[in-house]
């Protein structure tokens, strides 16, 4: 093979091609899974799954951990989202008996951070605890 003039080994060509492919995989191959948390939309308020007595409630992440939100929309008649303002997080609005996601990445600073179902922010709002 032929590049600019010179004589390239194509197995040469080929080992740096393969090189750059796994280059470009590993960091994906090599991260590890996000850590699923569902919320369930009920009565203008998010609950975790399974636990129907606390609306809205603290999530507590690690700094820097991958994060996946799973949204269940129950609420008849409602249009809802899910959103994380300071890590630029956010999922399509869900209809009623939809299911959404989101999955990122949770700010490495510790803190607390907001989030919200955009069209009802007021009553729609929690707290990203991040340790």
């Amino acid at each position: 093979m032929s590049i600019l003039g010179r004589k390239i080994p194509v197995k040469v060509v080929a080992a740096l091609v393969v090189a750059m492919v796994v280059g470009a995989l590993l960091p994906v191959m090599t991260q590890a899974p996000a850590r699923e948390i569902t919320l369930v939309v009920r009565d203008m308020a998010f609950f975790l799954d399974g636990d129907f007595q606390q609306p809205n409630p603290v999530i507590r992440v690690q700094a820097g951990e991958r994060v996946r939100i799973v949204v269940r929309n129950d609420e008849r008649g409602m249009t809802h989202d899910f959103a994380v303002p300071a890590a630029g997080a956010s999922m399509d609005p869900l209809a009623w008996k939809e299911q959404g996601e989101v999955t990122f990445e949770v700010p490495a600073t510790p803190g607390t951070y907001e989030y919200v179902c955009r069209p009802h922010h007021l009553m729609m709002k929690g707290t990203l605890k991040v340790d």
